[in-house]
């Protein structure tokens, strides 16, 4: 008979080992910490990471995922408990706030090497940013739908939502913060010439609430299965 106490550690730990690995390499860059220093992080054996992630490079992969699927947890509980706008422009801001909030995956957004190293240049980040960022595929669906403007083509939308978000992200970097204006400003202003420039009048906001929460449930499934087969 299976102990109990063993299937929990050996799940919970694997989290553990990512929670250090994530505040570490926020804090110091993933390149300049070590595998021991995630080790006395988590509380764990050097030897016990090894047993999970044959090396960094894996374990990268994998905290990048662990940092993803908390983005979109976040964006879903953001959507759920905006009782007051179903709006595109809703959608669009707290997707913005849900990436920013989160150091790591922001760094990935941006290809931080100070925080990711150079996996910004082994891997490429799209690999995991274009999960949250509009597609051409959901452009066009949400065309026909009459939830977005038909006078643009789905690759220039996709392009202007792209350049608003990853402009947001990554201006830190050309306007210090003490200099720029409130984050919630900014995202309202941005969220504002979405609905304005891009939705179309009329439609259904049921419809892209709904639509948004399908889509991440299916993608925290996704990672909930990537999980399962990893352990």
């Amino acid at each position: 008979m299976k102990n109990p106490n063993v299937n929990k550690q050996r799940v919970e730990r694997p989290k553990r080992i990512l929670e250090a690995a994530s505040r570490l390499s926020t804090h110091y860059g993933f390149d300049k910490t070590t595998v021991d220093e995630i080790a006395k992080e988590a509380g764990v054996s050097k030897g016990a990471i090894y047993l999970v992630w044959p090396g960094k490079e894996e374990l990268i992969d994998a905290l990048i995922e662990f940092e993803m699927k908390k983005v979109v947890l976040d964006l879903r509980t953001r959507i759920i408990d905006d009782q007051t706008n179903d709006s595109m422009a809703a959608l669009y801001r707290h997707t913005l706030l849900a990436i920013q909030h989160n150091p790591l995956v922001s760094a990935l957004y941006t290809r931080n090497g100070k925080v990711l190293g150079d996996f910004v240049h082994r891997q490429d980040p799209e690999r995991y940013t274009k999960r949250l960022l509009m597609s051409k595929e959901s452009v066009a669906a949400m065309q026909s739908a009459g939830l977005l403007r038909e006078d643009h083509s789905p690759e220039v939308i996709t392009y202007v939502f792209s350049l608003l978000a990853l402009g947001f992200l990554s201006i830190s970097s050309v306007i210090p913060e003490q200099n720029a204006p409130p984050i919630e400003s900014t995202v309202e202003a941005i969220a504002a010439m979405v609905e304005s420039g891009l939705t179309q009048k009329g439609g259904s906001r049921k419809l892209i609430k709904e639509s948004a929460l399908q889509m991440l449930d299916l993608m925290i499934e996704q990672y909930e299965n990537r999980g399962t087969n990893d352990n």
